[in-house]
C-alpha cells in the first residue's frame, strides 16, 4: 500500500468512504466531529509521518475505513505508537507491542 503523495494521487480522500457522497462539498469546519477526525486521520496518514502516535484510532469510523487505517499502519516506515482498547485492532496488529498492566493500588 502506497502513502504519501502518490497514493493521494491514485486514491482521492472520497474513495476512502470518510463521508457520505452527499457530504464530499460540505466545508470542514461544517462536518461533524466523528468526520472532522476520520478527516484527520487520513489527512495525518497520507502525510506518511516519521512518529505517528494514535489514541483510540478506531473510534468514529466505519469497519471498512479501520481496514485501512490497519493495512495503512502496517506498511507504513514511521514510528507508530497506537493506545487502543479495540481488541479486532490489537489481535491483527504484527508490529512491536508493549502492553501495560494495571497494578493494584494496594501493592
Amino acid at each position: 500500500m502506497l502513502v504519501g503523495a502518490e497514493r493521494a494521487e491514485r486514491t482521492p480522500l472520497r474513495a476512502l468512504g470518510l463521508l457520505p457522497p452527499d457530504r464530499h462539498g460540505t466545508p470542514v469546519a461544517l462536518l461533524s466531529v466523528g468526520q472532522r477526525r476520520r478527516l484527520a486521520l487520513a489527512v495525518a496518514i497520507a502525510g506518511a509521518p516519521d512518529l505517528l502516535l494514535l489514541d483510540e484510532p478506531t473510534n468514529h469510523i466505519s469497519l471498512a475505513l479501520a481496514g485501512e487505517l490497519e493495512e495503512a499502519l502496517q506498511t507504513t516506515t514511521g514510528t507508530v505508537v497506537v493506545a487502543s482498547h479495540d481488541r479486532w485492532l490489537r489481535r491483527r496488529w504484527d508490529g512491536a507491542e508493549l502492553r501495560l498492566v494495571p497494578v493494584s493500588a494496594g501493592g
